[in-house]
C-alpha cells in the first residue's frame, strides 16, 4: 500500500495558511468589524492555501481516486446534504418567523390599532437599537426591546430591526443623536427619524411598551408635520451654534429628529404669530419684550396656542403679567442643593442643581421616579399665586427638601431652613374672552435645555415630553396595558376526590413501579444470555 506524503513546500504553505486564517478569525472576533488592513492577513492566507493545492495537486488527485476516499466522500456527501438542509430550515425559519400566542389577554400579540398603523406602511421602517457593549443592564434592555420588536417584525415585513454598537458605528450613532450606552431605540422611515420612549425601571433596566412603540411610528409616518416657532430678537439663547455650551442647538436638533418642523420668528418684524404654529418656544430672553410682542403671545394663547417659556437670572423679560395670569411668580433667587461633605453640609454655586421630585399624575412627568435626576444650572424658583377659575396650574418639577435659596451667586449664606423649591410648572385653561383653551409649560431655568446639560440624566426626556404635551399629538393612540391573568382550575371536594383516586393513585402513581418491575424481570431472564 502506497503511503501518500505531502511535499515540504506543501506542508509549509498549509501551515502558513492555517496560522493566518486563525489570526484573521481571532482578530475579526475581537474587533467585531472589518478593517482595510485585514486584507494583509487574508490575502496571503488565501494565496498560501491555493499554493498548497498547486504543489500537492498530484497527492490530492491520488487521494480523491482511492476507494476508501470515495466511500468516505459518499458519507461526507450525505452529512453535507443533511447539514445544508438544516441550514436551509434555519434560514427559512429566521426569515419566516411565526409564533403563536395562547395567552388569554394576548401578551405576545399586537393590538388591532398597532396592526392598522403597520398596514399603512408602504416602505421599509428601520428600527435601530443603539447600545455600548459592557454597559450596565444593556443585555436586559436588549432582551426587553427584542421581545417587543419581534411582535412588530412578525406583523409587518416592512419592519427591519438592527442592533448598533455605538463605539463600532460612531457615524450612525451621531446621525441619529444616540447617547445612551444602556440602550436607546430610534426608527427611520423615508428619511424621517424619531426616538422611541422607554420606561426606566431602576436596577431592572428599561421597558419598551407597545403604546410608545406605535406612537413613535405614527410620528415618523405623519404626512403633515407639527410646526414649532422659536422666538428670537430679544437676546434669547442661540439656537444654531453647536459649540456654545449655553446654546440650545441640540434641543432644536432633537425636535427635528422627532419629526417636528422648527421655524424662527422675530415678533418685532412679524408682529403676529402665524396660525400654522402648533407651539411657540421662548428660551431665556434677556431683554424685556415690547408690549406689542407680549400682546402677540397673549393673542396666540387666547386662540388656543401652546407655549414653552423658560426664564433666567431673575429676569421676567416682561412676562410678569402673563405669569401672574398663570398663577405663578418668578422669585428673584438662585436655588442650590445642600451637599454633604467631610466638613459638614455646604452649598456650592459651582455645582448644578438637582431635582428629583416630579408630579406623578402630570403627563409630562408621570413616567419619572425619584431615582431619576434632572439637572438645572443656578435656577430661579416659581411661587404659586392666586389664580382665576378658568385656569389650572400644577408644579411638575421640584428640588429635594435639602435645597436652599441664595440672593446672590457669589454668596453661600441662605435664609431660613432648607426646603423644596418649584422649578417647572404646567398651566392650562382659558384666558379672558378666549374661545379655545391654551397650554403652557414654564421653567425657571433655561440651562436644562442647553447643549452642555440637555443630554444628562432625564433632561432630554423632560424637554421632549413637554413638547409632546404642548403639541397635543391627538393622532397618537392609547393602548391599555395587558395584565397577566391567573387561570385556576377549581374542583369541588367530591369531584377532586374521585379524580385523585382514579387518575393519580390509579394510573400515574403505579406506572413507575410497574415499569421498574418489568425491567427487573427482563434483566433476570436475560442476564446469562
Amino acid at each position: 500500500m502506497e503511503i501518500l506524503i505531502m511535499s515540504k513546500k506543501g506542508r509549509l504553505l498549509l501551515g502558513i495558511a492555517g496560522i493566518l486564517f486563525l489570526s484573521f478569525g481571532g482578530l475579526y472576533f475581537a474587533i467585531q468589524a472589518w478593517m482595510p488592513f485585514m486584507w494583509f492577513i487574508l490575502a496571503p492566507a488565501v494565496g498560501a492555501f491555493f499554493g498548497w493545492i498547486y504543489y500537492d495537486r498530484k497527492l490530492l488527485y491520488e487521494l480523491m481516486t482511492m476507494k476508501t476516499t470515495k466511500h468516505g466522500l459518499n458519507m461526507g456527501a450525505l452529512v453535507l446534504i443533511a447539514l445544508v438542509a438544516l441550514v436551509g430550515l434555519n434560514i427559512l425559519s429566521a426569515k419566516k418567523n411565526k409564533s403563536f400566542d395562547f395567552t388569554t389577554v394576548g401578551l405576545h400579540t399586537l393590538s388591532p390599532l398597532s396592526v392598522q398603523v403597520l398596514n399603512q406602511l408602504d416602505s421599509d421602517l428601520n428600527v435601530k437599537f443603539f447600545y455600548k457593549e459592557g454597559a450596565e443592564n444593556v443585555e436586559a434592555n436588549r432582551k426587553a426591546f427584542a421581545q417587543t420588536a419581534r411582535m412588530y417584525a412578525e406583523a409587518s415585513s416592512n419592519i427591519k430591526i438592527d442592533y448598533v454598537e455605538m463605539n463600532s458605528n460612531p457615524k450612525t450613532t451621531a446621525d441619529f443623536g444616540a447617547n445612551r450606552p444602556i440602550g436607546e431605540v430610534f426608527i427611520e422611515y423615508k428619511g424621517q427619524k424619531n426616538r422611541i420612549e422607554s420606561q426606566f425601571l431602576g436596577s431592572q433596566g428599561q421597558k419598551f411598551n407597545e403604546q410608545d412603540f406605535t406612537n413613535a411610528i405614527i410620528k415618523v409616518t405623519r404626512k403633515e408635520k407639527k410646526i414649532i416657532y422659536i422666538v428670537e430678537g430679544d437676546e434669547e439663547r442661540d439656537i444654531e451654534d453647536e459649540k456654545n455650551q449655553r446654546g440650545v442647538s441640540s434641543f432644536v436638533q432633537l425636535l427635528e429628529k422627532n419629526s417636528y418642523v422648527v421655524k424662527k420668528i422675530n415678533l418685532v418684524k412679524a408682529v403676529t404669530i402665524p396660525d400654522e404654529a402648533n407651539a411657540v418656544v421662548i428660551l431665556g430672553p434677556q431683554s424685556a419684550l415690547q408690549k406689542f410682542e407680549l400682546d402677540a403671545v397673549t393673542k396666540y394663547l387666547t386662540n388656543g396656542g401652546s407655549l414653552l417659556l423658560t426664564l433666567d437670572d431673575k429676569n421676567t423679560a416682561g412676562f410678569a403679567g402673563l405669569l401672574n395670569t398663570f398663577g405663578l411668580k418668578l422669585e428673584p433667587q438662585y436655588i442650590f442643593n445642600v451637599i454633604n461633605s467631610p466638613m459638614g453640609q455646604v452649598v456650592s454655586s459651582n455645582e448644578p442643581t438637582v431635582a428629583v421630585d416630579y408630579s406623578p399624575s402630570n403627563p409630562i412627568t408621570k413616567v419619572f421616579t425619584s431615582n431619576q435626576k434632572a439637572l438645572f444650572v443656578a435656577p430661579n424658583s416659581l411661587a404659586m399665586v392666586p389664580i382665576g377659575p378658568d385656569i389650572k396650574n400644577e408644579i411638575i418639577v421640584r428640588t429635594p427638601e435639602a435645597s436652599v435659596a441664595l440672593l446672590k451667586m457669589d454668596s453661600s449664606n441662605y435664609e431660613g431652613k432648607p426646603r423644596s423649591f418649584n422649578i417647572m410648572a404646567e398651566v392650562n385653561g382659558k384666558l379672558d374672552k378666549a374661545v379655545k383653551p391654551f397650554k403652557a409649560v414654564v421653567a425657571a431655568d433655561t440651562d436644562f435645555l442647553s447643549n452642555g446639560v440637555i443630554f444628562q440624566n432625564v433632561n432630554r426626556d423632560i424637554a421632549l415630553n413637554s413638547m409632546s404635551y404642548l403639541l397635543g399629538d391627538s393622532d397618537l393612540i392609547s393602548i391599555a396595558p395587558k395584565d397577566v391573568g391567573i387561570t385556576q382550575m377549581l374542583m369541588s371536594p367530591p369531584e377532586f376526590s374521585q379524580f385523585y383516586k382514579f387518575v393519580v393513585m390509579g394510573i400515574f402513581f403505579p406506572l413507575p413501579f410497574l415499569f421498574l418491575g418489568i425491567s427487573i424481570v427482563l434483566w433476570l431472564r436475560r442476564r446469562h444470555a
